[in-house]
Parts: structure tokens; sequence; C-alpha cells
């Protein structure tokens, strides 16, 4: 069964958090209790994502897949392929005030992002973010709910003709999120301070293997499409290769404290940001873990704002916004809703899934 979106307001906002907090603390005895980094004992990570919980015994449209060694059916409703990446993170520079002056969390992998792919790819219950689909929406027990249309996320067939794109903020150094998700887009911009770029690049350029759909390209990683191969005596065009669509993969310095799109001098510091425009007929920002005090709620609500006036007045895009917040103080949680929805007037969706509920995560639709 789909997930169904439950519409927040000034009234309900108190209700799901108190609902919510109320399932963790019913959960205390399963899940485990940090702050959710994902593995503090190591530099180098190694993680697989792979579909282990598809559903056997509905029949569903297939199609064969060679996916390395092995040959597979793929669901066309489920992710099927496999993912391994590498993560090099800093536990060091995470703690180091000469590093980190401006304590961002950013230095290490949060356990909320591979829940959110494996989420996302392998859970049928995730399946209108890759059809596109009709959602249902509750607006409380005693209001009658309605359907929302929502353009896909990602795209697993790569029949559909329409241009989506993914811009994340908060990215961190990790940079799985471009490799794995950047096989079912057209354009994906990965964001955060210019402290954390190097180290993002690297993460990407090391698991650029995983884009196995894709050919890419990329200005700020120096990658372009080859033009000519040898083999042997012969040379082989970039139009004779095995058909792949190209994913255009950007990593940019984006300070939410700074950013100003009201004002059309700034725009082109933001070339990342029009790339989406030019290219895109939807866009998807997606945000992990990044509300994890009150001090960024303001920035981050305003750099939405800006965003989606921008990208919708400028461009028509359609414009979602996913937020994935790990569950830690009930106070920050219900902050950040107050201000999107009762300062800010966003339109924010609680994602109501029994996968997520039996989790420390929360993820929330704003439009």
């Amino acid at each position: 069964m789909a997930f169904k979106l439950w519409l927040l307001d000034e009234e309900t906002i108190y209700e799901h958090v108190f609902e919510r907090y109320t399932q963790l603390e019913g959960q205390s005895g399963k899940l485990a209790q940090d702050l959710g980094i994902q593995d503090r004992r190591g530099g180098v990570l190694e993680i697989t994502f792979e579909p282990s919980g598809l559903e056997g015994g509905r029949k569903k449209k297939r199609v064969r897949r060679r996916n390395k060694a092995s040959s597979v059916e793929e669901d066309q409703n489920v992710a099927v392929d496999s993912y391994h990446v590498s993560v090099g993170q800093s536990i060091s520079s995470l703690h180091s005030s000469r590093d980190n002056g401006n304590s961002t969390t950013g230095y290490v992998l949060w356990s909320t992002t591979p829940f959110f792919i494996n989420w996302l790819l392998y859970s049928t219950s995730a399946a209108p973010f890759r059809l596109g689909s009709q959602v249902e929406v509750t607006c409380g027990s005693s209001c009658e709910g309605h359907m929302l249309e929502l353009p896909r996320l990602i795209d697993l067939t790569g029949a559909d003709r329409g241009k989506r794109g993914i811009l994340e903020l908060g990215a961190g150094i990790s940079g799985i999120l471009p490799v794995i998700l950047g096989n079912f887009v057209d354009t994906y911009v990965s964001t955060d301070q210019k402290g954390i770029l190097n180290k993002l690049k690297d993460n990407i350029m090391e698991n650029l293997s995983q884009l196995t759909r894709k050919r890419c390209i990329s200005r700020s990683l120096r990658l372009e499409l080859p033009t000519v191969e040898p083999v042997g005596d012969a040379d082989i065009t970039a139009a004779s290769l095995p058909s792949k669509s190209t994913l255009h993969l950007e990593v940019a310095a984006l300070d939410w404290e700074k950013i100003n799109l009201q004002d059309k001098k700034t725009h082109s510091l933001h070339p990342e940001l029009s790339l989406i425009g030019e290219t895109c007929s939807s866009v998807y920002v997606i945000a992990m873990d990044v509300i994890y005090n009150e001090y960024l709620i303001d920035p981050f609500l305003k750099t939405l704002k800006q965003l989606k006036h921008w990208l919708q007045t400028t461009y028509n895009l359609q414009f979602h916004v996913l937020v994935g917040i790990h569950l830690r103080s009930q106070e920050v949680t219900t902050l950040f809703l107050e201000k999107a929805i009762i300062e800010y007037d966003f339109t924010v969706y609680d994602i109501v899934d029994q996968v997520i509920q039996e989790s420390r995560f929360n993820f929330y639709l704003i439009t």
C-alpha cells in the first residue's frame, strides 16, 4: 500500500508531533538510542544497498536486466539494482574548531540518508515517488480527504519524456545520494558550505561507477562525455556507444545565510541553480537531517522560500521539497513545523507510512 499524506496546519502540528514521539517512545527498546551517525568507528565506510525486501507474490510487468555477472528480473515499480559505495568521513573534523568553526555536522555520514535511499528505491509504499501518481491526503480524523498528484521524483524506466532534477541542500561529504539517485534523473545539483565541497567531490568521484544507467557530465567535477575511444585499429565515437541518457551532475557552494535570489545581479553566482531551471520541468529539493537545532530553521526556510519563488516564476517548474528529520529534540521538530506552516506559509504534509513510523526518522513533503 502506498504512503498517505497528512496535511498539517497550525492546530494539527501538535497532534502529529505528540503521536510521532509517542510512537518513538514505544519503540525505544528496538531502536538505537544515539545521535544518528551511521558509523563513528571508521574513516572509510563500506555501504551496500540492495532490494532485499521485495514482495514475491504479486504479478507485475517484468523486464530482464543484466546487472554485473547475474541476471535479475526488474519490477517496473521497485528498483532492483544493487549499489555499493565507499564513503570517506572525518570524525576528527566534526569535532575540530579549526576545520569546523561554523559547527556543521556534514563531515560524517548520518543514518537518515541511507534509510531514505533504501525506502525510496525498494519499499513498495514509496511507489508514488517512483511512478508519479495520485496520493491520498487526509486533513485529520474529522475532515474528508482528497487526492494530490505528485510528479515522479525518480524514473526507474528511463522512458518518461519529462525532465526531472534534484537539488540537494546540506549534502554533507558522503555523496551517495547523487551517485545513486543520479541514475534516475536528468540533472542533480548537490550543495553545501564551501568547506565541505572537496570531500564531497572526492566521495562522488570514488563512487562514480555506481552511475550504471547514465553517462555523466559535470563542469565542477571536470567530467566530459567521451568523443573518441581507440579500440585496436578502430575508433569508436560516443554516438556508437551503448545508449545511455546523460546526467548533468554539479557540486556547488550554497550558503543559506547569504543567498539572495531576489537580486538579479547575484543570479550569475549560482549557475548550477539556473541549470536546473533551464533543463528540467520539475524539481525536488532534498534535505536530509539538516534540521537538528533551532538556529538552522530560519536560514533553511528562507532559502526554500527564495528557491520556490525563483524557480517557479522564472522557469515555471513544478517545485516540491522532501525534508528528512532524525527525531531527536521534540522542541526543534515542533518549532520547524510551526515556522514552516505559520510564519513561512508553506504547505506541509507528513508522509504517513508504516516503515517510516517504525524508524527514528520522519519525512515531510513541502510545497
